[in-house]
């Protein structure tokens, strides 16, 4: 028991290390499972339900903005990097770009990403009022608007 409780706190000390870039140490090799796994969980700053309502939140203010255009958009996934001393986090939205008259399966689709710095965690990208409700951060919606907008310059006509 001893055992597991060093190795778990040297995984929560090498997660936080490698949260902020620091490559996971190789003298460690009887840890390299724990490390490939906390690799898989430390790569996003937003748990699951936080990724799920951010991208919930982009879609909905889509159809009043970039989505009243030519093409439609499907949001598939958002991951942040934390803050760190060294770097301010960043958030990249991957997304799918296709015309109106089609859709995901008979495309043309177009896959795409947004990455946004200065943004680092939920409260970063999302505004949550007293009474519960929220909101996409405008800060984030006009760092992802101008990324969006430059993108979908740069697709082929229809």
């Amino acid at each position: 028991m001893k055992f597991m409780g060093g190795l778990l706190l040297t995984w929560l000390a090498s997660t936080a290390a490698l949260g902020c870039g620091a490559a996971p140490d190789e003298t460690q090799s009887a840890e390299s499972d724990v490390q490939s796994i906390q690799l898989e969980l430390g790569s996003n700053a937003l748990t699951k339900q936080q990724a799920s309502t951010v991208l919930s939140l982009v879609d909905n203010i889509c159809g009043d903005t970039w989505c009243e255009g030519d093409h439609n958009f499907h949001f598939d996934r958002i991951v942040c990097s934390p803050a760190c001393a060294k770097t301010p986090g960043t958030c990249r939205l991957a997304f799918r770009i296709f015309p109106y008259d089609s859709d995901l399966k008979t495309g043309p689709t177009y896959a795409r990403s947004c990455t946004t710095r200065g943004f680092n965690g939920f409260s970063s990208l999302v505004d949550t009022a007293p009474n519960g409700y929220q909101s996409l951060n405008w800060g984030y919606y006009d760092a992802l608007s101008a990324c969006i907008n430059e993108l979908e310059s740069q697709l082929p006509p229809l």
